[in-house]
This record gives structure tokens, sequence and C-alpha cells, in this order.
């Protein structure tokens, strides 16, 4: 038993020491100062910050897709509710059934990414011309 009360007390104490060293950090604080405030080296003080952008990443990524769920589910209430009358041919109905479905599309990932062609004509390749400037009257 006694082993397992240091191991949660070693727990514990990283956690509190990567909470406090991210915050420090967050302050502008660099990696040897961090670990002069907390009783560490360098490179831990680096690593409890590292650790602490990871646990935030992972839990931003968790959020962002409860609420991707939460969207996509009032999407389909709605869906749901306006589908009787696109059916029935009402033309908004039908325009407000592809802008949900659209939005569902962009939630989900689905659209293939936009190509965009970087056009200008040729003949002035490699040639400047001057700015000119036009009163407007």
């Amino acid at each position: 038993m006694a082993v397992v009360n240091k191991t949660k007390a070693a727990t514990a104490r990283s956690l509190e020491n990567q909470r406090k060293a991210l915050e420090l950090r967050r302050m502008g604080l660099g990696y040897t100062e961090i670990a002069q405030q907390l009783g560490l080296g360098k490179s831990q003080a680096h690593r409890l910050v590292k650790a602490g952008l990871e646990d935030a990443r992972e839990q931003i990524a968790a959020q962002a897709d409860d609420l991707r769920s939460e969207a996509l589910s009032r999407l389909d209430g709605m869906l749901a509710g306006i589908w009787p009358s696109a059916r029935k041919g009402n033309v908004t109905a039908i325009d407000r059934v592809l802008k949900i479905m659209e939005r569902r599309t962009k939630l989900l990932g689905l659209d293939a990414p936009v190509r965009l062609a970087h056009g200008g004509d040729a003949s002035y390749r490699g040639k400047a011309r001057p700015l000119t400037h036009r009163r407007r009257p």
C-alpha cells in the first residue's frame, strides 16, 4: 500500500509542477527561469512545458469533437423538420436543405480542397509596368 501512495503523491507533484511550468511559460519565462523557480533542471522544465501543451491540445481536440457532434445533431434536427416541405417542392425549403447539407459536409470535412490557379497575363511576366493613377470624375 505504501508504494501506491508514494506513486500517487509523485504523480500529483509532477502534475502540479507541469501546471506551474506551463503557467510560467505563458508568462514569458524561459526554461532556465522556470527550472530555477521550480527547483528543477532546464531539460525537466522543458519536458514539463511540452507535456502540458500536449495535454492542452488533447483537451481542445476532445472539446472540438463534442462541439462538432452537437452541431451535427442540431443540423440533423433542422433537416428533419424542413425535409417534408422540401420533398413537396417548396423552393425555399429546398434551398435551406441544400444549405444545411453544405454545412454538414463542411463540418465533416467531406469537401475536397479547392484548387486555385495562379493566373495573370503571361505577356507581362518579367516586365515592370509603371503605376498610373487615374482620377475619378
